[in-house]
């Protein structure tokens, strides 16, 4: 657990690996609000936080969640069983899988598989519409001393918001800014990792959305994956360049004519020679444990992006 700028706290969730997976805890006067909280699984780290700060379930007044994505909301339901005075803050597209998650999992076990999905991600509830309030873009929640403006930011989601925080002058990014992979040795730059998970892949709206944060003039950016970084501009320059180096994988397998299989393949090897290329401009050297997360997740961007070029596909026919 780590004690970040004017009472943002970062918690560790464990999921799949230590520092892979954050909630973030904000507190406000012996109130309190999460920003994600990944999955059933991580309920003790969320409450061990409160406990730790003086603060119990009933102190929670807000349960924010940047998308839909099991490893940031995965938790909502159970939250909100346990927090009797707590509203789920989402974006307007994500209330239809809050209230009706049958979809959502459903979506969720064609990727991962039935096993798989309960052993990550646990049990997920609909949760009543009366606990739920949704933000448009630009619209502002006050939260104590802060102001939290909610910014609409496809690209890795259509349901995906990010949150600027007035206090700290920070921006919680969920996947927006990507996945950051550190090194075992300093770096010219942070590496960070564009998540192209399906289904909905934008690489275009990926890129403006990174500009738009970068456009609030934020001292720091609190990912999802993992912690807080400064320098958002040199590390939006990071992003940026991984979001093009997926773009550039999308048309070439939008081009060819590979289905199935033979396209996923293709797709996961593209991404592995990418990864390597961008670890490379940015000095980094992964860990033994990080090779393995990064294997995980070109499966899961390989996936996004089959999914994409088929789309893409379709579209010139229609045309």
């Amino acid at each position: 657990m780590t004690r970040n700028h004017d009472s943002v706290i970062t918690v560790d969730c464990h999921y799949m690996s230590p520092e892979h997976a954050a909630s973030y805890l904000l507190i406000e006067e012996g109130r309190a609000a999460f920003i994600d909280n990944n999955t059933a699984h991580a309920i003790p780290h969320l409450f061990a936080a409160l406990s730790e700060h003086g603060l119990r379930p009933e102190d929670v007044r807000y349960i924010i969640v940047t998308h839909l994505h099991l490893d940031h909301a995965g938790a909502t339901s159970a939250l909100v069983r346990r927090c009797p005075n707590a509203t789920v803050v989402a974006h307007p597209r994500g209330l239809r899988h809050l209230v009706a998650p049958d979809r959502l999992i459903a979506a969720v076990k064609a990727v991962y598989g039935e096993a798989e999905y309960h052993r990550l991600y646990g049990e997920i509830l609909p949760i009543d519409e009366s606990r739920i309030r949704t933000m448009e873009d630009g619209e502002v929640l006050e939260f104590g001393r802060r102001s939290l403006r909610f910014m609409h930011t496809r690209g890795h989601s259509n349901h995906h918001v990010c949150i600027h925080d007035s206090l700290s002058n920070g921006v919680f990014t969920g996947d927006t800014f990507g996945v950051e992979y550190k090194s075992s040795r300093p770096t010219k730059r942070p590496f960070l990792l564009c998540s192209s998970a399906p289904p909905d892949f934008d690489p275009e709206a990926a890129r403006a959305s990174v500009e738009r944060i970068v456009a609030t003039g934020a001292d720091r950016v609190y990912l999802a994956h993992f912690g807080e970084l400064g320098n958002v501009r040199e590390s939006a320059q990071s992003i940026l360049a991984s979001i093009g180096h997926m773009e550039a994988i999308l048309r070439e397998a939008a081009a060819g004519d590979l289905v199935g299989e033979a396209l996923l393949k293709f797709c996961e090897e593209k991404i592995h020679a990418a990864i390597a290329r961008h670890a490379e401009e940015c000095g980094t050297i992964f860990s033994p444990e990080d090779e393995h997360l990064i294997g995980t997740d070109a499966r899961i961007d390989a996936q996004g992006i089959a999914l994409c070029a088929e789309r893409l596909r379709k579209q010139r026919v229609i045309t």
